[in-house]
């Protein structure tokens, strides 16, 4: 694995969705940075919705922390939009088990 975090050269910051009020604003937790690496590709995405969409960069976080759809994103600076929706939340394992995770925006 020591290969692989090699390769994390960016951080994101994401905090989880904590609640919605009576108007569906939402209301997040405290931040929580994480070493990753962004690969800035267009792809076709099926959201959480079941909606297809474009996603415009997969995010690749060591091991397998639990983010969800409903969480924001903060993206390393240089990127826009600097917050975008996340689209598919994917925790891959291996043969020793829970390996990285890949975020589609």
């Amino acid at each position: 694995m020591d290969d692989f975090n090699d390769f994390m050269t960016d951080t994101v910051t994401i905090e989880p969705l904590a609640s919605r009020d009576s108007y569906g604003t939402a209301s997040y937790g405290a931040a929580v940075s994480y070493p990753c690496r962004v690969d800035g590709k267009m792809r076709q995405v099926v959201d959480a919705n079941g909606v297809e969409r474009v996603s415009t960069a997969m995010i690749y976080l060591p091991g397998t922390p639990a983010i969800g759809p409903t969480d924001r994103l903060t993206m390393p600076a240089g990127f826009s939009p600097s917050q975008p929706p996340i689209l598919s939340v994917n925790p891959l394992t291996d043969e020793f088990g829970p390996h990285h995770t890949e975020i589609l925006v």
